[in-house]
């Protein structure tokens, strides 16, 4: 699917973030409040189910086997890959909210057991994951950080949706996402926003930036389709729009 393809890179880039330094409400109230999503990566990790994404990377290859404690076969060693997801489904059984226990804490008797707490259980887990991890040195996180780190691979996965034809145009993408994914209605849709909001040059220099510190997260490879409109100096909506201007003309 066009959304769950997108959202992938999105809640992957998150989890990485809070294994650098950033706090989990940090990076949920950056993408709410800063951004205006409906709910943050982690709120809709809980109420999906952890679980769930944890199977899936799992009957691809990428988990560690729980009982030889042998990496993934399908876990190639250039590829970044935090264990953190996983160990909380397996060693602390934090599958979401039909738990009362997942990257939140949550209590029947607050908020009909939907309100995400704090849980001092998860803040332990992460302090000693970065400690065994050797990442002694944290960082700090600012909302437009937090930003740039999540959306900038989603939007870039939505250009190569775009190149190899799985979406027909960046409406289609925008339209996904405001109905499907909690995307807000004022900032038109991920592929609209890096049009019209942070502009395609900057959306490309972010992500030549990040691929260099990352190279392990394909997700930050630029796509080429956006690599072309930068060159063109020309929205990715308006390219859309001359393609098919072209193809309607060709039939006349």
């Amino acid at each position: 699917f066009v959304g769950n393809r997108m959202y992938f890179p999105y809640a992957a880039e998150a989890v990485f973030c809070v294994e650098e330094g950033a706090q989990i409400n940090q990076i949920d109230k950056a993408c709410k409040f800063k951004h205006g999503m409906a709910i943050g990566p982690f709120e809709v990790g809980d109420l999906a189910g952890n679980d769930i994404g944890y199977l899936v990377r799992k009957s691809v290859g990428l988990t560690r086997d729980e009982t030889t404690n042998q990496i993934g076969p399908n876990r190639e060693p250039h590829l970044r890959y935090t264990e953190m997801p996983d160990l909380l489904v397996t060693k602390f059984g934090r599958v979401g909210q039909k738990a009362l226990k997942g990257w939140y804490d949550y209590d029947k008797s607050i908020g009909k057991g939907r309100k995400p707490l704090p849980s001092p259980e998860v803040l332990s887990f992460i302090d000693t994951y970065r400690k065994n991890s050797g990442i002694h040195t944290t960082k700090s996180f600012k909302p437009t950080e937090i930003i740039e780190r999540v959306f900038a691979p989603l939007v870039n996965e939505g250009f190569k949706i775009l190149e190899e034809n799985i979406a027909r145009q960046p409406g289609d993408i925008d339209i996904i996402f405001l109905y499907g994914y909690g995307w807000p209605a004022w900032r038109g849709g991920p592929m609209f926003w890096a049009d019209n909001e942070i502009g395609l040059p900057k959306l490309l220099q972010l992500l030549e930036t990040l691929y260099s510190q990352y190279p392990g997260s394909d997700y930050f490879r630029p796509s080429q389709l956006l690599q072309l409109c930068v060159a063109r100096n020309i929205k990715v909506q308006d390219f859309y729009a001359e393609k098919e201007l072209l193809a309607l003309k060709s039939k006349l």
